[in-house]
């Protein structure tokens, strides 16, 4: 009988043990389970960004993470923003030494006193690589116009090019009427059948998926955006570089290229490419400000790096 006895406490010592040890098994992997849901949800927490922009995204380069946004999803007028998708579409279709004559309707166009141009002259032929250039550090738009035309015949079908590439990228906000960015009724005879006031369109996020496509396809669109001095025809001048340079030199992250956006439906807009602590950023903020308030889309680009980074 104590030989009985003694087996049933034995038996019921053993159970006593692998019941505390699958108890503390089962809240072991519990816990972890919460550690991990935590920390998920910690890594898909995006900042709410507080702008006075109406809309702006800072997204982590080398993730593609989204860190941070405000009306990141709402469609704008981006301006000559658009210039990095016609300036990749360069890079891909074009020889750098292919040589491009203008049309007269981009000769015209450039003849405006209103939109930045380089000027181009009729009957003259120009290097690709040197229209690239003016496009993306100066802005100018009938380099771009030319550019769009030479790659496809005709603004209409290079505006469906930049569709179609804004589709494989999967960016669905996209409206685009011309190369350059300029209101369709700035376009003179080549502007497309839709109304007058028309402007190329992107949210904030599909801006920044834009850029980091584009860099990632083209990287050396960086070293062509980063250049302060632009010489076109034997002038010389300042890049618009060299005014995001001289703003965020002063600061504490070094911006390494980018693109402004200026008009009046668009305001003062700006997409800029930043490095801080060994890691890459893209910024974007829409509608900082009126369009000649130029300072203002620096501050607000300054004011979601220091939210988020």
């Amino acid at each position: 009988m104590k030989k009985i006895g003694l087996t049933i406490a034995v038996m019921v010592g053993v159970m006593s043990v692998l019941w505390f040890a699958s108890s503390f098994n089962q809240a072991h992997h519990d816990g972890a389970k919460r550690i991990a849901k935590t920390k998920k949800i910690k890594q898909l927490t995006v900042k709410k960004l507080t702008t006075t922009a109406s809309a702006a995204v800072v997204m982590n380069r080398e993730t593609g993470k989204i860190l941070g946004t405000k009306n990141g999803t709402q469609p704008l007028a981006i301006a000559s923003i658009s210039k990095l998708m016609t300036g990749y579409l360069t890079l891909e279709k074009l020889a750098m030494t292919d040589m491009i004559e203008p049309s007269a309707n981009t000769v015209k166009i450039g003849e405006e006193s209103e939109l930045a141009a380089v000027p181009l002259n009729a009957a003259t032929t120009y290097r690709t690589d040197d229209l690239l250039n003016a496009a993306l550090q100066l802005s100018a738009n009938d380099a771009a116009i030319a550019l769009g035309d030479e790659i496809s015949g005709s603004q209409l079908r290079f505006t469906k090019l930049m569709a179609a590439t804004a589709k494989q990228w999967n960016i669905k906000t996209a409206k685009w009427y011309n190369a350059a960015g300029i209101r369709n009724d700035e376009m003179e005879d080549d502007k497309v059948n839709a109304p007058n006031s028309a402007e190329n369109m992107m949210s904030a996020i599909d801006v920044a998926k834009m850029s980091e496509q584009i860099l990632k396809h083209q990287p050396k669109i960086i070293a062509i955006l980063s250049q302060t001095t632009n010489t076109f025809n034997g002038t010389t001048q300042a890049s618009n570089f060299s005014l995001m340079n001289n703003y965020f030199s002063q600061t504490k992250y070094q911006v390494t290229g980018g693109k402004l956006g200026v008009s009046v439906k668009s305001g003062v807009s700006f997409v800029g490419f930043f490095t801080y602590k060994k890691h890459h950023y893209v910024t974007v903020v829409l509608h900082a400000d009126q369009y000649k308030n130029l300072s203002a889309v620096f501050r607000e680009t300054k004011r979601i790096l220091d939210e988020t980074v």
